[in-house]
């Protein structure tokens, strides 16, 4: 089972991609959600890492404790909105702008600032 460090370094790794792509093409503004979203997953697994000792594996789980655990409820929008995004970026054919970027940036921090106090 990864550790809460271990996601902690994944999510800020993620974090820095995200931070070093430029959106200046509908795929450089896809990568830069689906890697903002991983973050976000990464937050959130640092959480249940070291709150509840477990790793969950699959998304339909996380989904589930998002809604069930006191602290995860807190984000869950943020989460989902986050999900939204990397799951049509990777998957769909949805066009992004600038604003997503903006706004998915700003849902990050939200989860951030509520976990991060918590790891």
């Amino acid at each position: 089972m990864p550790s809460k460090e271990e996601h902690i370094v994944k999510a800020e790794g993620s974090e820095g991609v995200a931070d070093s792509i430029q959106p200046t093409s509908q795929a450089r503004i896809d990568w830069k959600l689906i890697v903002t979203f991983y973050a976000a997953m990464h937050y959130i697994e640092a959480y249940l890492a070291k709150a509840l000792n477990t790793h969950l594996r699959s998304h339909t789980t996380r989904d589930s404790w998002m809604v069930k655990e006191s602290n995860l409820k807190k984000v869950a929008t943020s989460y989902n909105h986050l999900k939204f995004y990397g799951y049509n970026a990777r998957y769909e054919v949805t066009t992004f702008g600038a604003s997503d970027v903006t706004d998915a940036a700003s849902y990050l921090t939200q989860i951030k600032a509520a976990l991060k106090p918590l790891l």
